[in-house]
């Protein structure tokens, strides 16, 4: 859970970063809203799966009610976030005009509430908690049932390219957890369906961090 909350913050930051850098009288100012709406693609989809399937999984095993705070803290950016995405859908239609700071300031937003949540949320799914109710067998089960899901939700052409360019490739060099012939093509045949997005995350494609966001390269654990 947290490679995946670190590819939700990874994006984050290089929309901040990159939209400093875009012109919106050329081709990468296109590509970079595409690439904004893909992150928060990624964000409502870690979301969903959350109170659909994780968190029902969990409330079953820890109790009625465990999962409760992390339900309200989705609830509480969410007002916030979709003021983001009401701007970004105007950009990308041309109803609204570019300025940098609008926009980095409708991130910074829903952007601090969320970050909140995910550093919080990480305290109520620790090993510690999970293991004294779950048993292995039944963790199992979830990863199974989890597979199955994202493999019914994925879009070879944009989700595993997304997590690629926003990954952690210090400690979770094996994430996603795909065939290795899958991520080959994802990184090459499919790459280029959406290449003109993948410029703008904070990796390149083997999730080796670029130099502007060296700073922030996690230590290995």
């Amino acid at each position: 859970m947290v490679l995946l909350h670190n590819i939700v913050v990874r994006g984050l930051n290089s929309m901040l970063y990159y939209s400093g850098q875009i012109n919106p009288d050329t081709a990468s100012y296109t590509s970079f809203l595409g690439y904004s709406d893909q992150v928060i693609y990624n964000l409502h989809k870690h979301h969903l799966f959350e109170e659909e399937r994780y968190f029902p999984f969990l409330e079953s095993h820890l109790g009625a009610g465990s999962m409760a705070g992390n339900v309200e803290e989705h609830e509480a950016f969410k007002e916030p976030l979709f003021a983001f995405e009401s701007l970004l859908a105007d950009l990308r239609s041309g109803k609204a005009a570019w300025d940098v700071q609008v926009f980095r300031n409708s991130v910074y937003g829903f952007a601090h509430t969320l970050q909140e949540h995910l550093t919080e949320e990480i305290d109520t799914i620790r090993p510690e908690v999970l293991k004294a109710k779950i048993t292995r067998e039944q963790l199992e089960g979830l990863e199974a049932e989890t597979r199955k899901y994202f493999i019914a939700n994925t879009s070879l052409v944009r989700d595993p390219q997304l997590i690629f360019v926003n990954g952690d490739g210090v400690n979770g060099k094996w994430f996603p957890p795909m065939p290795g012939p899958i991520a080959f093509i994802a990184r090459n045949a499919l790459w280029h369906v959406h290449s003109d997005w993948w410029q703008f995350g904070s990796c390149d494609k083997y999730m080796q961090v670029k130099p502007e966001f060296a700073a922030y390269e996690p230590a290995k654990e």
